[in-house]
């Protein structure tokens, strides 16, 4: 398909046909009718002068490519973040009454920026996409910035759709209201959906209800290589499920970061009972309740290779299951804490299966841009269910290499690709006590007793920089405060201890706090 040309046109009502011009200016409301079809070339940018929006019947096309993208904005944003009028945004894409025996419409390398989902109650989901009933839509390596929607669905909003998304990345998009109804999806809300998201990213999404990037309700979604990451809400920091019985995993995700209000800094369950499958769950917080993952209502979701480490809340660090009648099961995961750590009324009597797990230092890389990769001498390589029949695994893990390496299959989202097996390694590993943590100033860190003679101790940041270091550590315990060796000012979050005793290694994740 050609590139657009370098015109400006103006367009309202009524649009079928190829539309080739650098920018076009939407000055009313657009339909595309049924058995028509709406065409703009790669490197077009589309701007509405008001709270206009596109209506679909027919079928429309915007494809780019890489180095020519599509832009859908506002040609003003002023007003955008008040969110009870329509002013700085426009009026999105929507598929409301779309003609079921139309063409797909596709969307391909295209920014959407600055939908804003205000109006009657149908009009308040989805900023940039408001998709009903119906299910022909392909979205590819797209990126959706800045949208917001006054109910659900901050970005997308699908109800009865089994759309696909692909590669494509959500940043900064909100929904919700600060009393009821709460947002749900600050990026993407499905309802009564059987929807694929494959290789999507997120981050920094909000919502005020329940999942900050993604809400899934009635629905079955395919939630695969994504990432996850910075994302809040009440429930949920990143994902909320709910009413749901789906078929499909939650598999190969990075939950890294993200934060609630009240439950589940990563993931909330609630009345529903999805699989996950080789996710990484770490460094995701709650102010609340259950750091990682929340259970409620008679929740029955199932996590199997599954890293939950390092996540942080007052109640339940890991995992808080509210009642006794969720039912959460465990297999061939590396839990911290194990399930004596588990919080609320169902995590204290807490009786499912909880089968093959480990408590262990997952022994993240710490390397960027993956530092979630594991090490080579990590003790999730080979720690996965032998068995991976029915899994629904894809072919590659979260960095596009071979998902199994050697005969059995590693836990989290990663595959270790060095070939080496883990046997043999655990025992070379320094286990590390750190009292307290979470810490304020000062933070201690015991090894074994059998340990007297010097070591070394190296303390980084997420991104590899070195914060402390010191080889005068004697004895077996060593005492940091971040005021008397000079480190004040640093800023909260988690840190990575390494230390070395002649030989033999060791690492430790510690949480700084205010």
């Amino acid at each position: 398909m050609k590139e657009s040309t370098g015109q400006t046109i103006m367009i309202q009502g009524e649009q079928t046909g190829i539309l080739d011009a650098d920018t076009v200016l939407i000055t009313g409301n657009v339909s595309v009718p049924a058995g028509g079809t709406l065409t703009f070339l790669p490197g077009t940018t589309i701007l509405t002068t008001g709270f206009f929006g596109i209506n679909v019947e027919g079928t429309l096309l915007a494809e780019g490519t890489i180095n020519s993208k599509l832009v859908f904005s506002v040609a003003d944003t002023s007003g955008f973040y008040n969110l009870y009028d329509s002013r700085g945004g426009w009026n999105g894409i929507n598929f409301l009454s779309t003609d079921q025996a139309g063409d797909s419409s596709i969307f391909s390398h295209c920014t959407f920026y600055y939908g804003k989902a205000f109006g009657d109650s149908i009009n308040k989901m989805g900023g940039a996409l408001n998709i009903r009933n119906f299910s022909k839509i392909r979205i590819s390596d797209c990126e959706f910035k800045h949208n917001k929607a006054i109910f659900w669905g901050g970005a997308v909003f699908a109800e009865e759709s089994d759309l696909k998304i692909t590669n494509t990345e959500f940043s900064d998009n909100f929904c919700g209201t600060p009393g009821p109804p709460y947002g749900y999806g600050g990026a993407a809300c499905f309802r009564y959906s059987d929807a694929d998201l494959t290789g999507c990213r997120f981050y920094g999404n909000s919502s005020t209800g329940i999942g900050g990037a993604v809400s899934c309700e009635y629905s079955d979604v395919l939630i695969t290589t994504g990432v996850f990451q910075d994302n809040f809400s009440g429930l949920g920091g990143a994902l909320g499920y709910l009413r749901s019985n789906p078929d499909r995993p939650v598999s190969c995700n990075l939950f890294t970061g993200n934060s609630s209000l009240f439950f589940g800094g990563a993931i909330s369950c609630n009345r529903a009972n999805p699989s996950f499958i080789n996710n990484t769950i770490t460094e995701n917080h709650s102010v609340s309740y259950g750091g990682g993952f929340y259970c409620n209502d008679s929740a029955a979701p199932v996590l199997i290779n599954t890293i939950l480490y390092g996540n942080y809340a007052p109640e339940g660090q890991q995992v808080y299951i509210w009642d006794v009648n969720s039912s959460p099961s465990f297999y061939y995961c590396n839990v911290q804490g194990d399930s004596a750590a588990f919080g609320g009324t169902g995590g204290i009597g807490f009786n499912s299966p909880y089968l093959y797990n480990t408590d262990t230092l997952p022994l993240f890389s710490g390397i960027y841009p993956s530092p979630f990769t594991l090490s080579d001498n990590s003790p999730c390589i080979n720690a996965g269910n032998p068995d991976t029949t029915g899994l629904m695994l894809p072919e590659t893990d979260l960095a596009g290499n071979i998902r199994i390496v050697g005969n059995v299959i590693d836990q989290g989202c990663y595959e270790n690709q060095s070939g080496l097996t883990a046997t043999g390694r655990v025992n070379k590993e320094l286990q590390i006590l750190c009292y307290p943590n979470p810490f304020r100033e000062n933070v201690t860190f015991i090894l074994p007793g059998e340990y007297h003679g010097n070591c070394s101790i190296n303390i980084t940041d997420m991104s590899g920089k070195m914060v402390f270091s010191s080889s005068s550590m004697k004895g077996n315990s060593f005492n940091w405060n971040v005021v008397t060796d000079k480190t004040t000012g640093l800023n909260p979050g988690f840190y990575c201890v390494s230390i070395s005793a002649g030989k033999v290694n060791g690492s430790a994740l510690i949480l700084h706090v205010e």
